[in-house]
C-alpha cells in the first residue's frame, strides 16, 4: 500500500444540521437470474456459468435498473430517467423535512451518467420540482457527495442563505451492451454489480430545535499518476462516439485492486485529522463498491465487521446516489446520538471524501 501521508485534503468542520434524507430507486429489484435469463432469452446470450462466478464475487443479489434488458440500446423507462429519479428522491427528502421546493436557497446535484450534458441535467430537476432557484451539478461519482457537502457549507454561510438540498444520482445500465457480455466480462461485471437510483438530503445551520448533524466533511485526491480505474472512454470533446458505436463503461481491475484499499486508509486518516474519534463510532458506511464491501474493510483495515453498514448487496454499486442512498436507509435504524462515519472513495481517478453524521 502506498503512503499517502503526503496527500492533500480539504478538511471542514464546521456543522450542518440534516432536516431530512429522501431515496428513489427504479422499478422492482432485478435478481442475478433475472439478468441472465434476459442475456439468453432475448439475446441469445448465454454468461450462466461466468455470469454466477462473477455475481458471486461480487455478492450482489438484486439490483435496479431503469431499463428492461430486452432490447440492445434502450433509453429508460418513462418516469425512471436520471433527472426523474432525482427529483423524487429531492422531494422525498423535502417531505422528510416538511420543506417545499420554494424554501431551498440552492439545489446542488451530482451524478456521472446525466440524462443530458447540456443543458445541465439539474436544470431538468429544477423543473419538475418546480423549483425555481439556483442550482449546479457535479461530474462526478462516487465521491460527489463529498464535494456538495464542501459547497453546501459554503453556501450556508451566506447572509441570506436558506436549506439547501443535495441529490446524487445514477443511470449508468444504459451503458450496458447485452450482445457484448459474452466477449468481454468486464461489461458482464457492470451488469451484475452496477444499480440505478437517486437518494437526497437536505441540509441547514444548527438550529435550536433537535437535528441530525453532519460535520467533519473531507476530500481528497490520490490518483496523481495513475490510470483511471473507471472511465466511460467516449462522449466527450476528446472522444467523440462515433455512428453506431455504443457507449461502455470500462473498469481497470488490476489497479483498482492495487489501490482501492488505499483511499479506506487514507479516508480513516482524514477523519481522524477532522477530530472524528473512530472509538466512538458504531456505524461506518463505505462506498457501496459491492456486497462484500463489510468483510473486505474489516479484513484489511481492521474495522468490526458488524459496524459495517453495506446495502449493496441489494442495490447495486449506485455511483453518486450510493452514499446518500445508504445513510438514508441506515437512518431509519438508527437511536439518539448514534455516530455514523461516512468513508466514501471513487476508482475514477482515486478520490476520497466523507463525514461524521451523529443521529437525532
Amino acid at each position: 500500500m502506498r503512503d499517502l501521508s503526503y496527500t492533500q485534503h480539504w478538511s471542514d468542520l464546521r456543522t450542518a444540521a440534516v432536516l431530512g434524507t429522501g431515496a428513489a430507486l427504479p422499478g422492482e429489484p432485478v435478481t442475478t437470474e433475472d439478468i441472465l435469463s434476459r442475456l439468453s432469452l432475448h439475446f441469445r446470450v448465454d454468461v450462466w456459468r461466468q455470469g454466477h462466478s462473477i455475481a458471486g464475487r461480487l455478492g450482489v443479489n438484486t439490483r435496479h435498473l431503469v431499463r428492461a434488458l430486452v432490447s440492445r440500446h434502450e433509453a429508460p423507462r418513462s418516469g425512471d430517467s436520471n433527472a426523474e429519479l432525482a427529483a423524487r428522491a429531492v422531494r422525498a427528502a423535502l417531505d422528510d423535512a416538511g420543506l417545499r421546493p420554494h424554501d431551498l436557497s440552492y439545489l446542488i446535484s451530482h451524478t456521472a451518467t446525466p440524462g443530458t450534458l447540456i443543458p445541465p441535467n439539474a436544470a431538468r430537476v429544477a423543473d419538475l420540482l418546480g423549483y425555481r432557484g439556483p442550482f449546479v451539478e457535479l461530474r462526478q461519482a462516487c465521491t460527489g457527495f463529498a464535494n456538495a457537502i464542501v459547497f453546501a457549507l459554503g453556501l450556508l454561510s451566506a447572509p441570506a442563505r436558506g436549506p439547501v438540498a443535495i441529490v446524487g444520482s445514477e443511470t449508468g445500465s444504459v451503458y450496458f451492451d447485452p450482445l457484448r457480455a459474452a466477449e468481454d466480462s468486464g461489461q458482464l461485471v457492470n451488469a451484475l454489480q452496477m444499480g440505478d437510483g437517486a437518494a437526497a438530503c437536505v441540509l441547514d445551520l444548527p438550529q435550536q430545535t433537535c437535528a441530525p448533524q453532519l460535520s467533519a466533511t473531507f476530500f481528497g485526491y490520490a490518483g496523481a499518476h495513475l490510470q483511471p480505474g473507471f472511465a466511460l472512454r467516449a462522449g466527450g470533446s476528446d472522444f467523440p462516439p462515433a455512428r453506431g458505436y455504443p457507449l461502455e463503461f470500462e473498469h481497470e481491475y488490476s489497479t483498482i485492486r492495487e489501490h482501492g484499499g488505499e483511499l479506506f486508509a487514507a479516508g480513516l486518516s482524514a477523519a481522524r485529522g477532522a477530530g472524528v474519534d473512530l472509538d466512538a463510532i458504531d456505524h461506518f458506511i463505505p462506498h457501496q463498491a459491492n456486497g462484500r464491501m463489510a468483510e473486505l474493510l474489516c479484513g484489511e483495515l481492521g474495522l468490526q465487521r458488524g459496524r459495517i453498514f453495506v446495502n449493496a448487496d441489494r442495490v447495486g454499486n449506485t455511483g453518486s446516489a450510493a452514499i446518500w442512498l445508504a445513510l438514508h436507509e441506515l437512518r431509519a435504524h438508527l437511536l439518539p446520538g448514534e455516530r455514523v462515519c461516512v468513508l466514501g472513495a471513487e476508482a475514477t481517478k482515486y478520490m476520497f471524501g466523507g463525514f461524521q453524521y451523529v443521529h437525532a
